[in-house]
């Protein structure tokens, strides 16, 4: 592929569009602090921001010296502190933060970290905030995931989904066509045999495919299973069911089945997970969205995004995630900081994000089709990274149960690990296991 913009161009740009009047001038201000008692100035307003971007210290400088700014600008007499969420160990120390009434006043929240502190009480209620109307442009899948009996607890900051990556050279070399967007199963799997090359002492040192056994719902969903009883907060597995049995299964084999197109996780040791696309070492694997500007600096071979496989039936299915801002219900700063997560999650806001050089997927439908599928950097690279919008439209939130916490710590991660990662335990027996422990969870 021919590349139409360097990364630094981009970068370049993309910082001109974060600029602070820019953003500022886009985003309502507040109302100007009160002059009142003798020409006095009040004391400016002091909240603190947890943020994060992982793609080190240029992401960081994106917080501290664009967007902050820009919200400032905009809202006179409220400064804003960043602290960084990259830590490991951010999210204890944020529940901590929470009880003690000392976390900070706007968070950025994923997964469990969301639903812990929304289980345990220690988030503000947003529904006076925040309407319907408010929420129309958002994704309904990543709505839901922050939502409890009914009440909103948050707000979606950006859509993590994934899609299939595939690296060119190597279908090109094994004489496979590029996936158009059509492949079922089964044209997938025939695509992670032919690309498979070994060594001499017959070693697989070429995958077909990476298999990410964390992320297997859309698998049980496409092909008409079920993963849990209700979309969130559910209380019992139904992953022995047939159909999702079915699904699993077709992943399994590829591990440790008979004809292994796929490493067994953590056997690529040099590397994490999220980098092994970056390899070279696969043919293709399912990627997240928050890869993309990864992708680009990292891969040193032509590669592109397609849709993810259909059932054998055609039926598509996606999968989402929890990523957003909530704000401390033991905050001092109430309005001031729900003008701040509106301001993060306004249409400018989320366009700023999606060119800048954290490249987040927006939460709004609007800013998706416009700002990530044609001018983000990796649509301006070519990368079909339109691909992630077009999934949004089968996505559903990634199930998590009530007392998340304790079905992932006790039952369902090390189970799960024996089955997918060591292969202790078969697959259906596994789950078996797995529902069998729920179900006393929950007695």
């Amino acid at each position: 592929m021919t590349k139409q913009l360097h990364r630094r161009d981009f970068l370049s740009l993309s910082a001109a569009a974060a600029g602070g009047g820019l953003l500022a001038a886009c985003v309502a201000p507040a109302a100007a602090p009160d002059d009142s008692g003798g020409g006095m100035a009040s004391e400016p307003i002091e909240i603190r921001l947890a943020e994060g971007s992982w793609v080190g210290p240029e992401g960081i400088a994106f917080w501290t010296d664009e967007i902050i700014p820009s919200f400032e600008e905009g809202h006179s007499g409220i400064n804003v502190t960043f602290e960084n969420a990259e830590s490991p160990d951010y999210a204890d120390k944020l529940y901590t933060q929470a009880v003690a009434g000392d976390s900070p006043d706007v968070m950025f929240v994923w997964g469990n970290i969301n639903y812990n502190l929304m289980q345990k009480g220690q988030l503000l209620q947003l529904d006076d905030y925040f309407d319907s109307e408010y929420l129309e442009d958002f994704y309904p899948a990543i709505v839901n995931a922050h939502l409890m009996d009914g009440q909103l607890f948050g707000l979606p900051k950006y859509v993590s989904t994934v899609v299939m990556a595939y690296n060119k050279n190597i279908l090109d070399e094994a004489g496979v066509d590029h996936p158009d967007g059509s492949w079922n199963w089964d044209d997938y799997l025939v695509a992670y045999e032919a690309t498979i090359r070994r060594d001499d002492d017959d070693n697989i040192v070429q995958w077909g495919n990476y298999v990410a056994q964390e992320f297997m719902q859309h698998y049980v969903w496409m092909n008409g299973g079920e993963w849990m009883n209700t979309e969130v907060f559910g209380t019992k597995c139904l992953l022995d069911g047939e159909k999702a049995l079915e699904a699993l299964r077709f992943n399994h084999d590829q591990i440790y089945g008979d004809n292994q197109v796929a490493p067994v996780a953590g056997s690529i040791p040099e590397v994490g997970w999220w980098n092994v696309f970056s390899t070279g070492k696969v043919a293709f694997m399912e990627s997240h969205s928050w890869t993309v500007t990864n992708y680009i600096r990292e891969n040193d071979f032509e590669w592109d995004f397609t849709d993810l496989p259909t059932a054998r039936d055609g039926a598509r299915a996606g999968l989402t995630f929890a990523n957003g801002y909530v704000i401390a219900k033991k905050t001092k700063e109430v309005d001031a900081s729900v003008q701040l997560a509106t301001f993060l999650t306004s249409p400018e806001a989320q366009r700023v994000m999606a060119l800048s050089i954290v490249g987040l997927q927006p939460s709004r439908r609007s800013v998706a089709g416009t700002a990530w599928d044609n001018e983000s950097m990796g649509a301006v690279e070519g990368y079909d990274v339109a691909s992630f919008s077009r999934i949004m439209d089968h996505a559903r939130l990634n199930p998590a149960f009530q007392e998340n916490e304790k079905v992932n710590s006790e039952v369902f991660g090390p189970i799960w690990d024996q089955i997918w990662v060591t292969g202790e335990i078969g697959l259906e027996e596994g789950v078996n296991l797995i529902v069998e422990r729920i179900d006393e969870i929950f007695a």
